[in-house]
């Protein structure tokens, strides 16, 4: 007889937050990030910014794109992207709400 394994609802979330640390664990894209704040950027934009190939930009990119760090879209040949600042909010608040130590400041 085989046993069911049942999958803790926090599962999903630390899956989540999981890649969202990885994003966050490298500077360039800790940088893209703080140019998205409040600014919608291409792609060409982005790289502008940087010393590093387009495809390079666009894996870092990706990686955001994963963790829902980032929102892209498509217009015309351009595609634009922004931070998803609920993303980034909500993540900070449940990792960080986890200690008690820092439930005070997220008050």
């Amino acid at each position: 007889m085989q046993s069911v394994v049942a999958i803790r609802p926090m599962a999903q979330p630390k899956r989540h937050l999981t890649k969202v640390f990885k994003a966050l664990s490298d500077g360039t894209r800790q940088e893209i990030l703080r140019l998205l704040e409040g600014n919608q950027r291409t792609v060409g934009e982005i790289v502008g910014n940087f010393s590093l190939s387009q495809p390079t930009i666009s894996r870092h990119l990706s990686v955001l794109k994963e963790a829902d760090l980032v929102v892209d879209q498509r217009q015309g040949q351009n595609v634009i992207y922004r931070l998803n600042d609920e993303t980034l909010s909500a993540s900070m608040r449940t990792f960080f709400g986890q200690f008690r130590s820092c439930q005070h400041s997220l008050r």
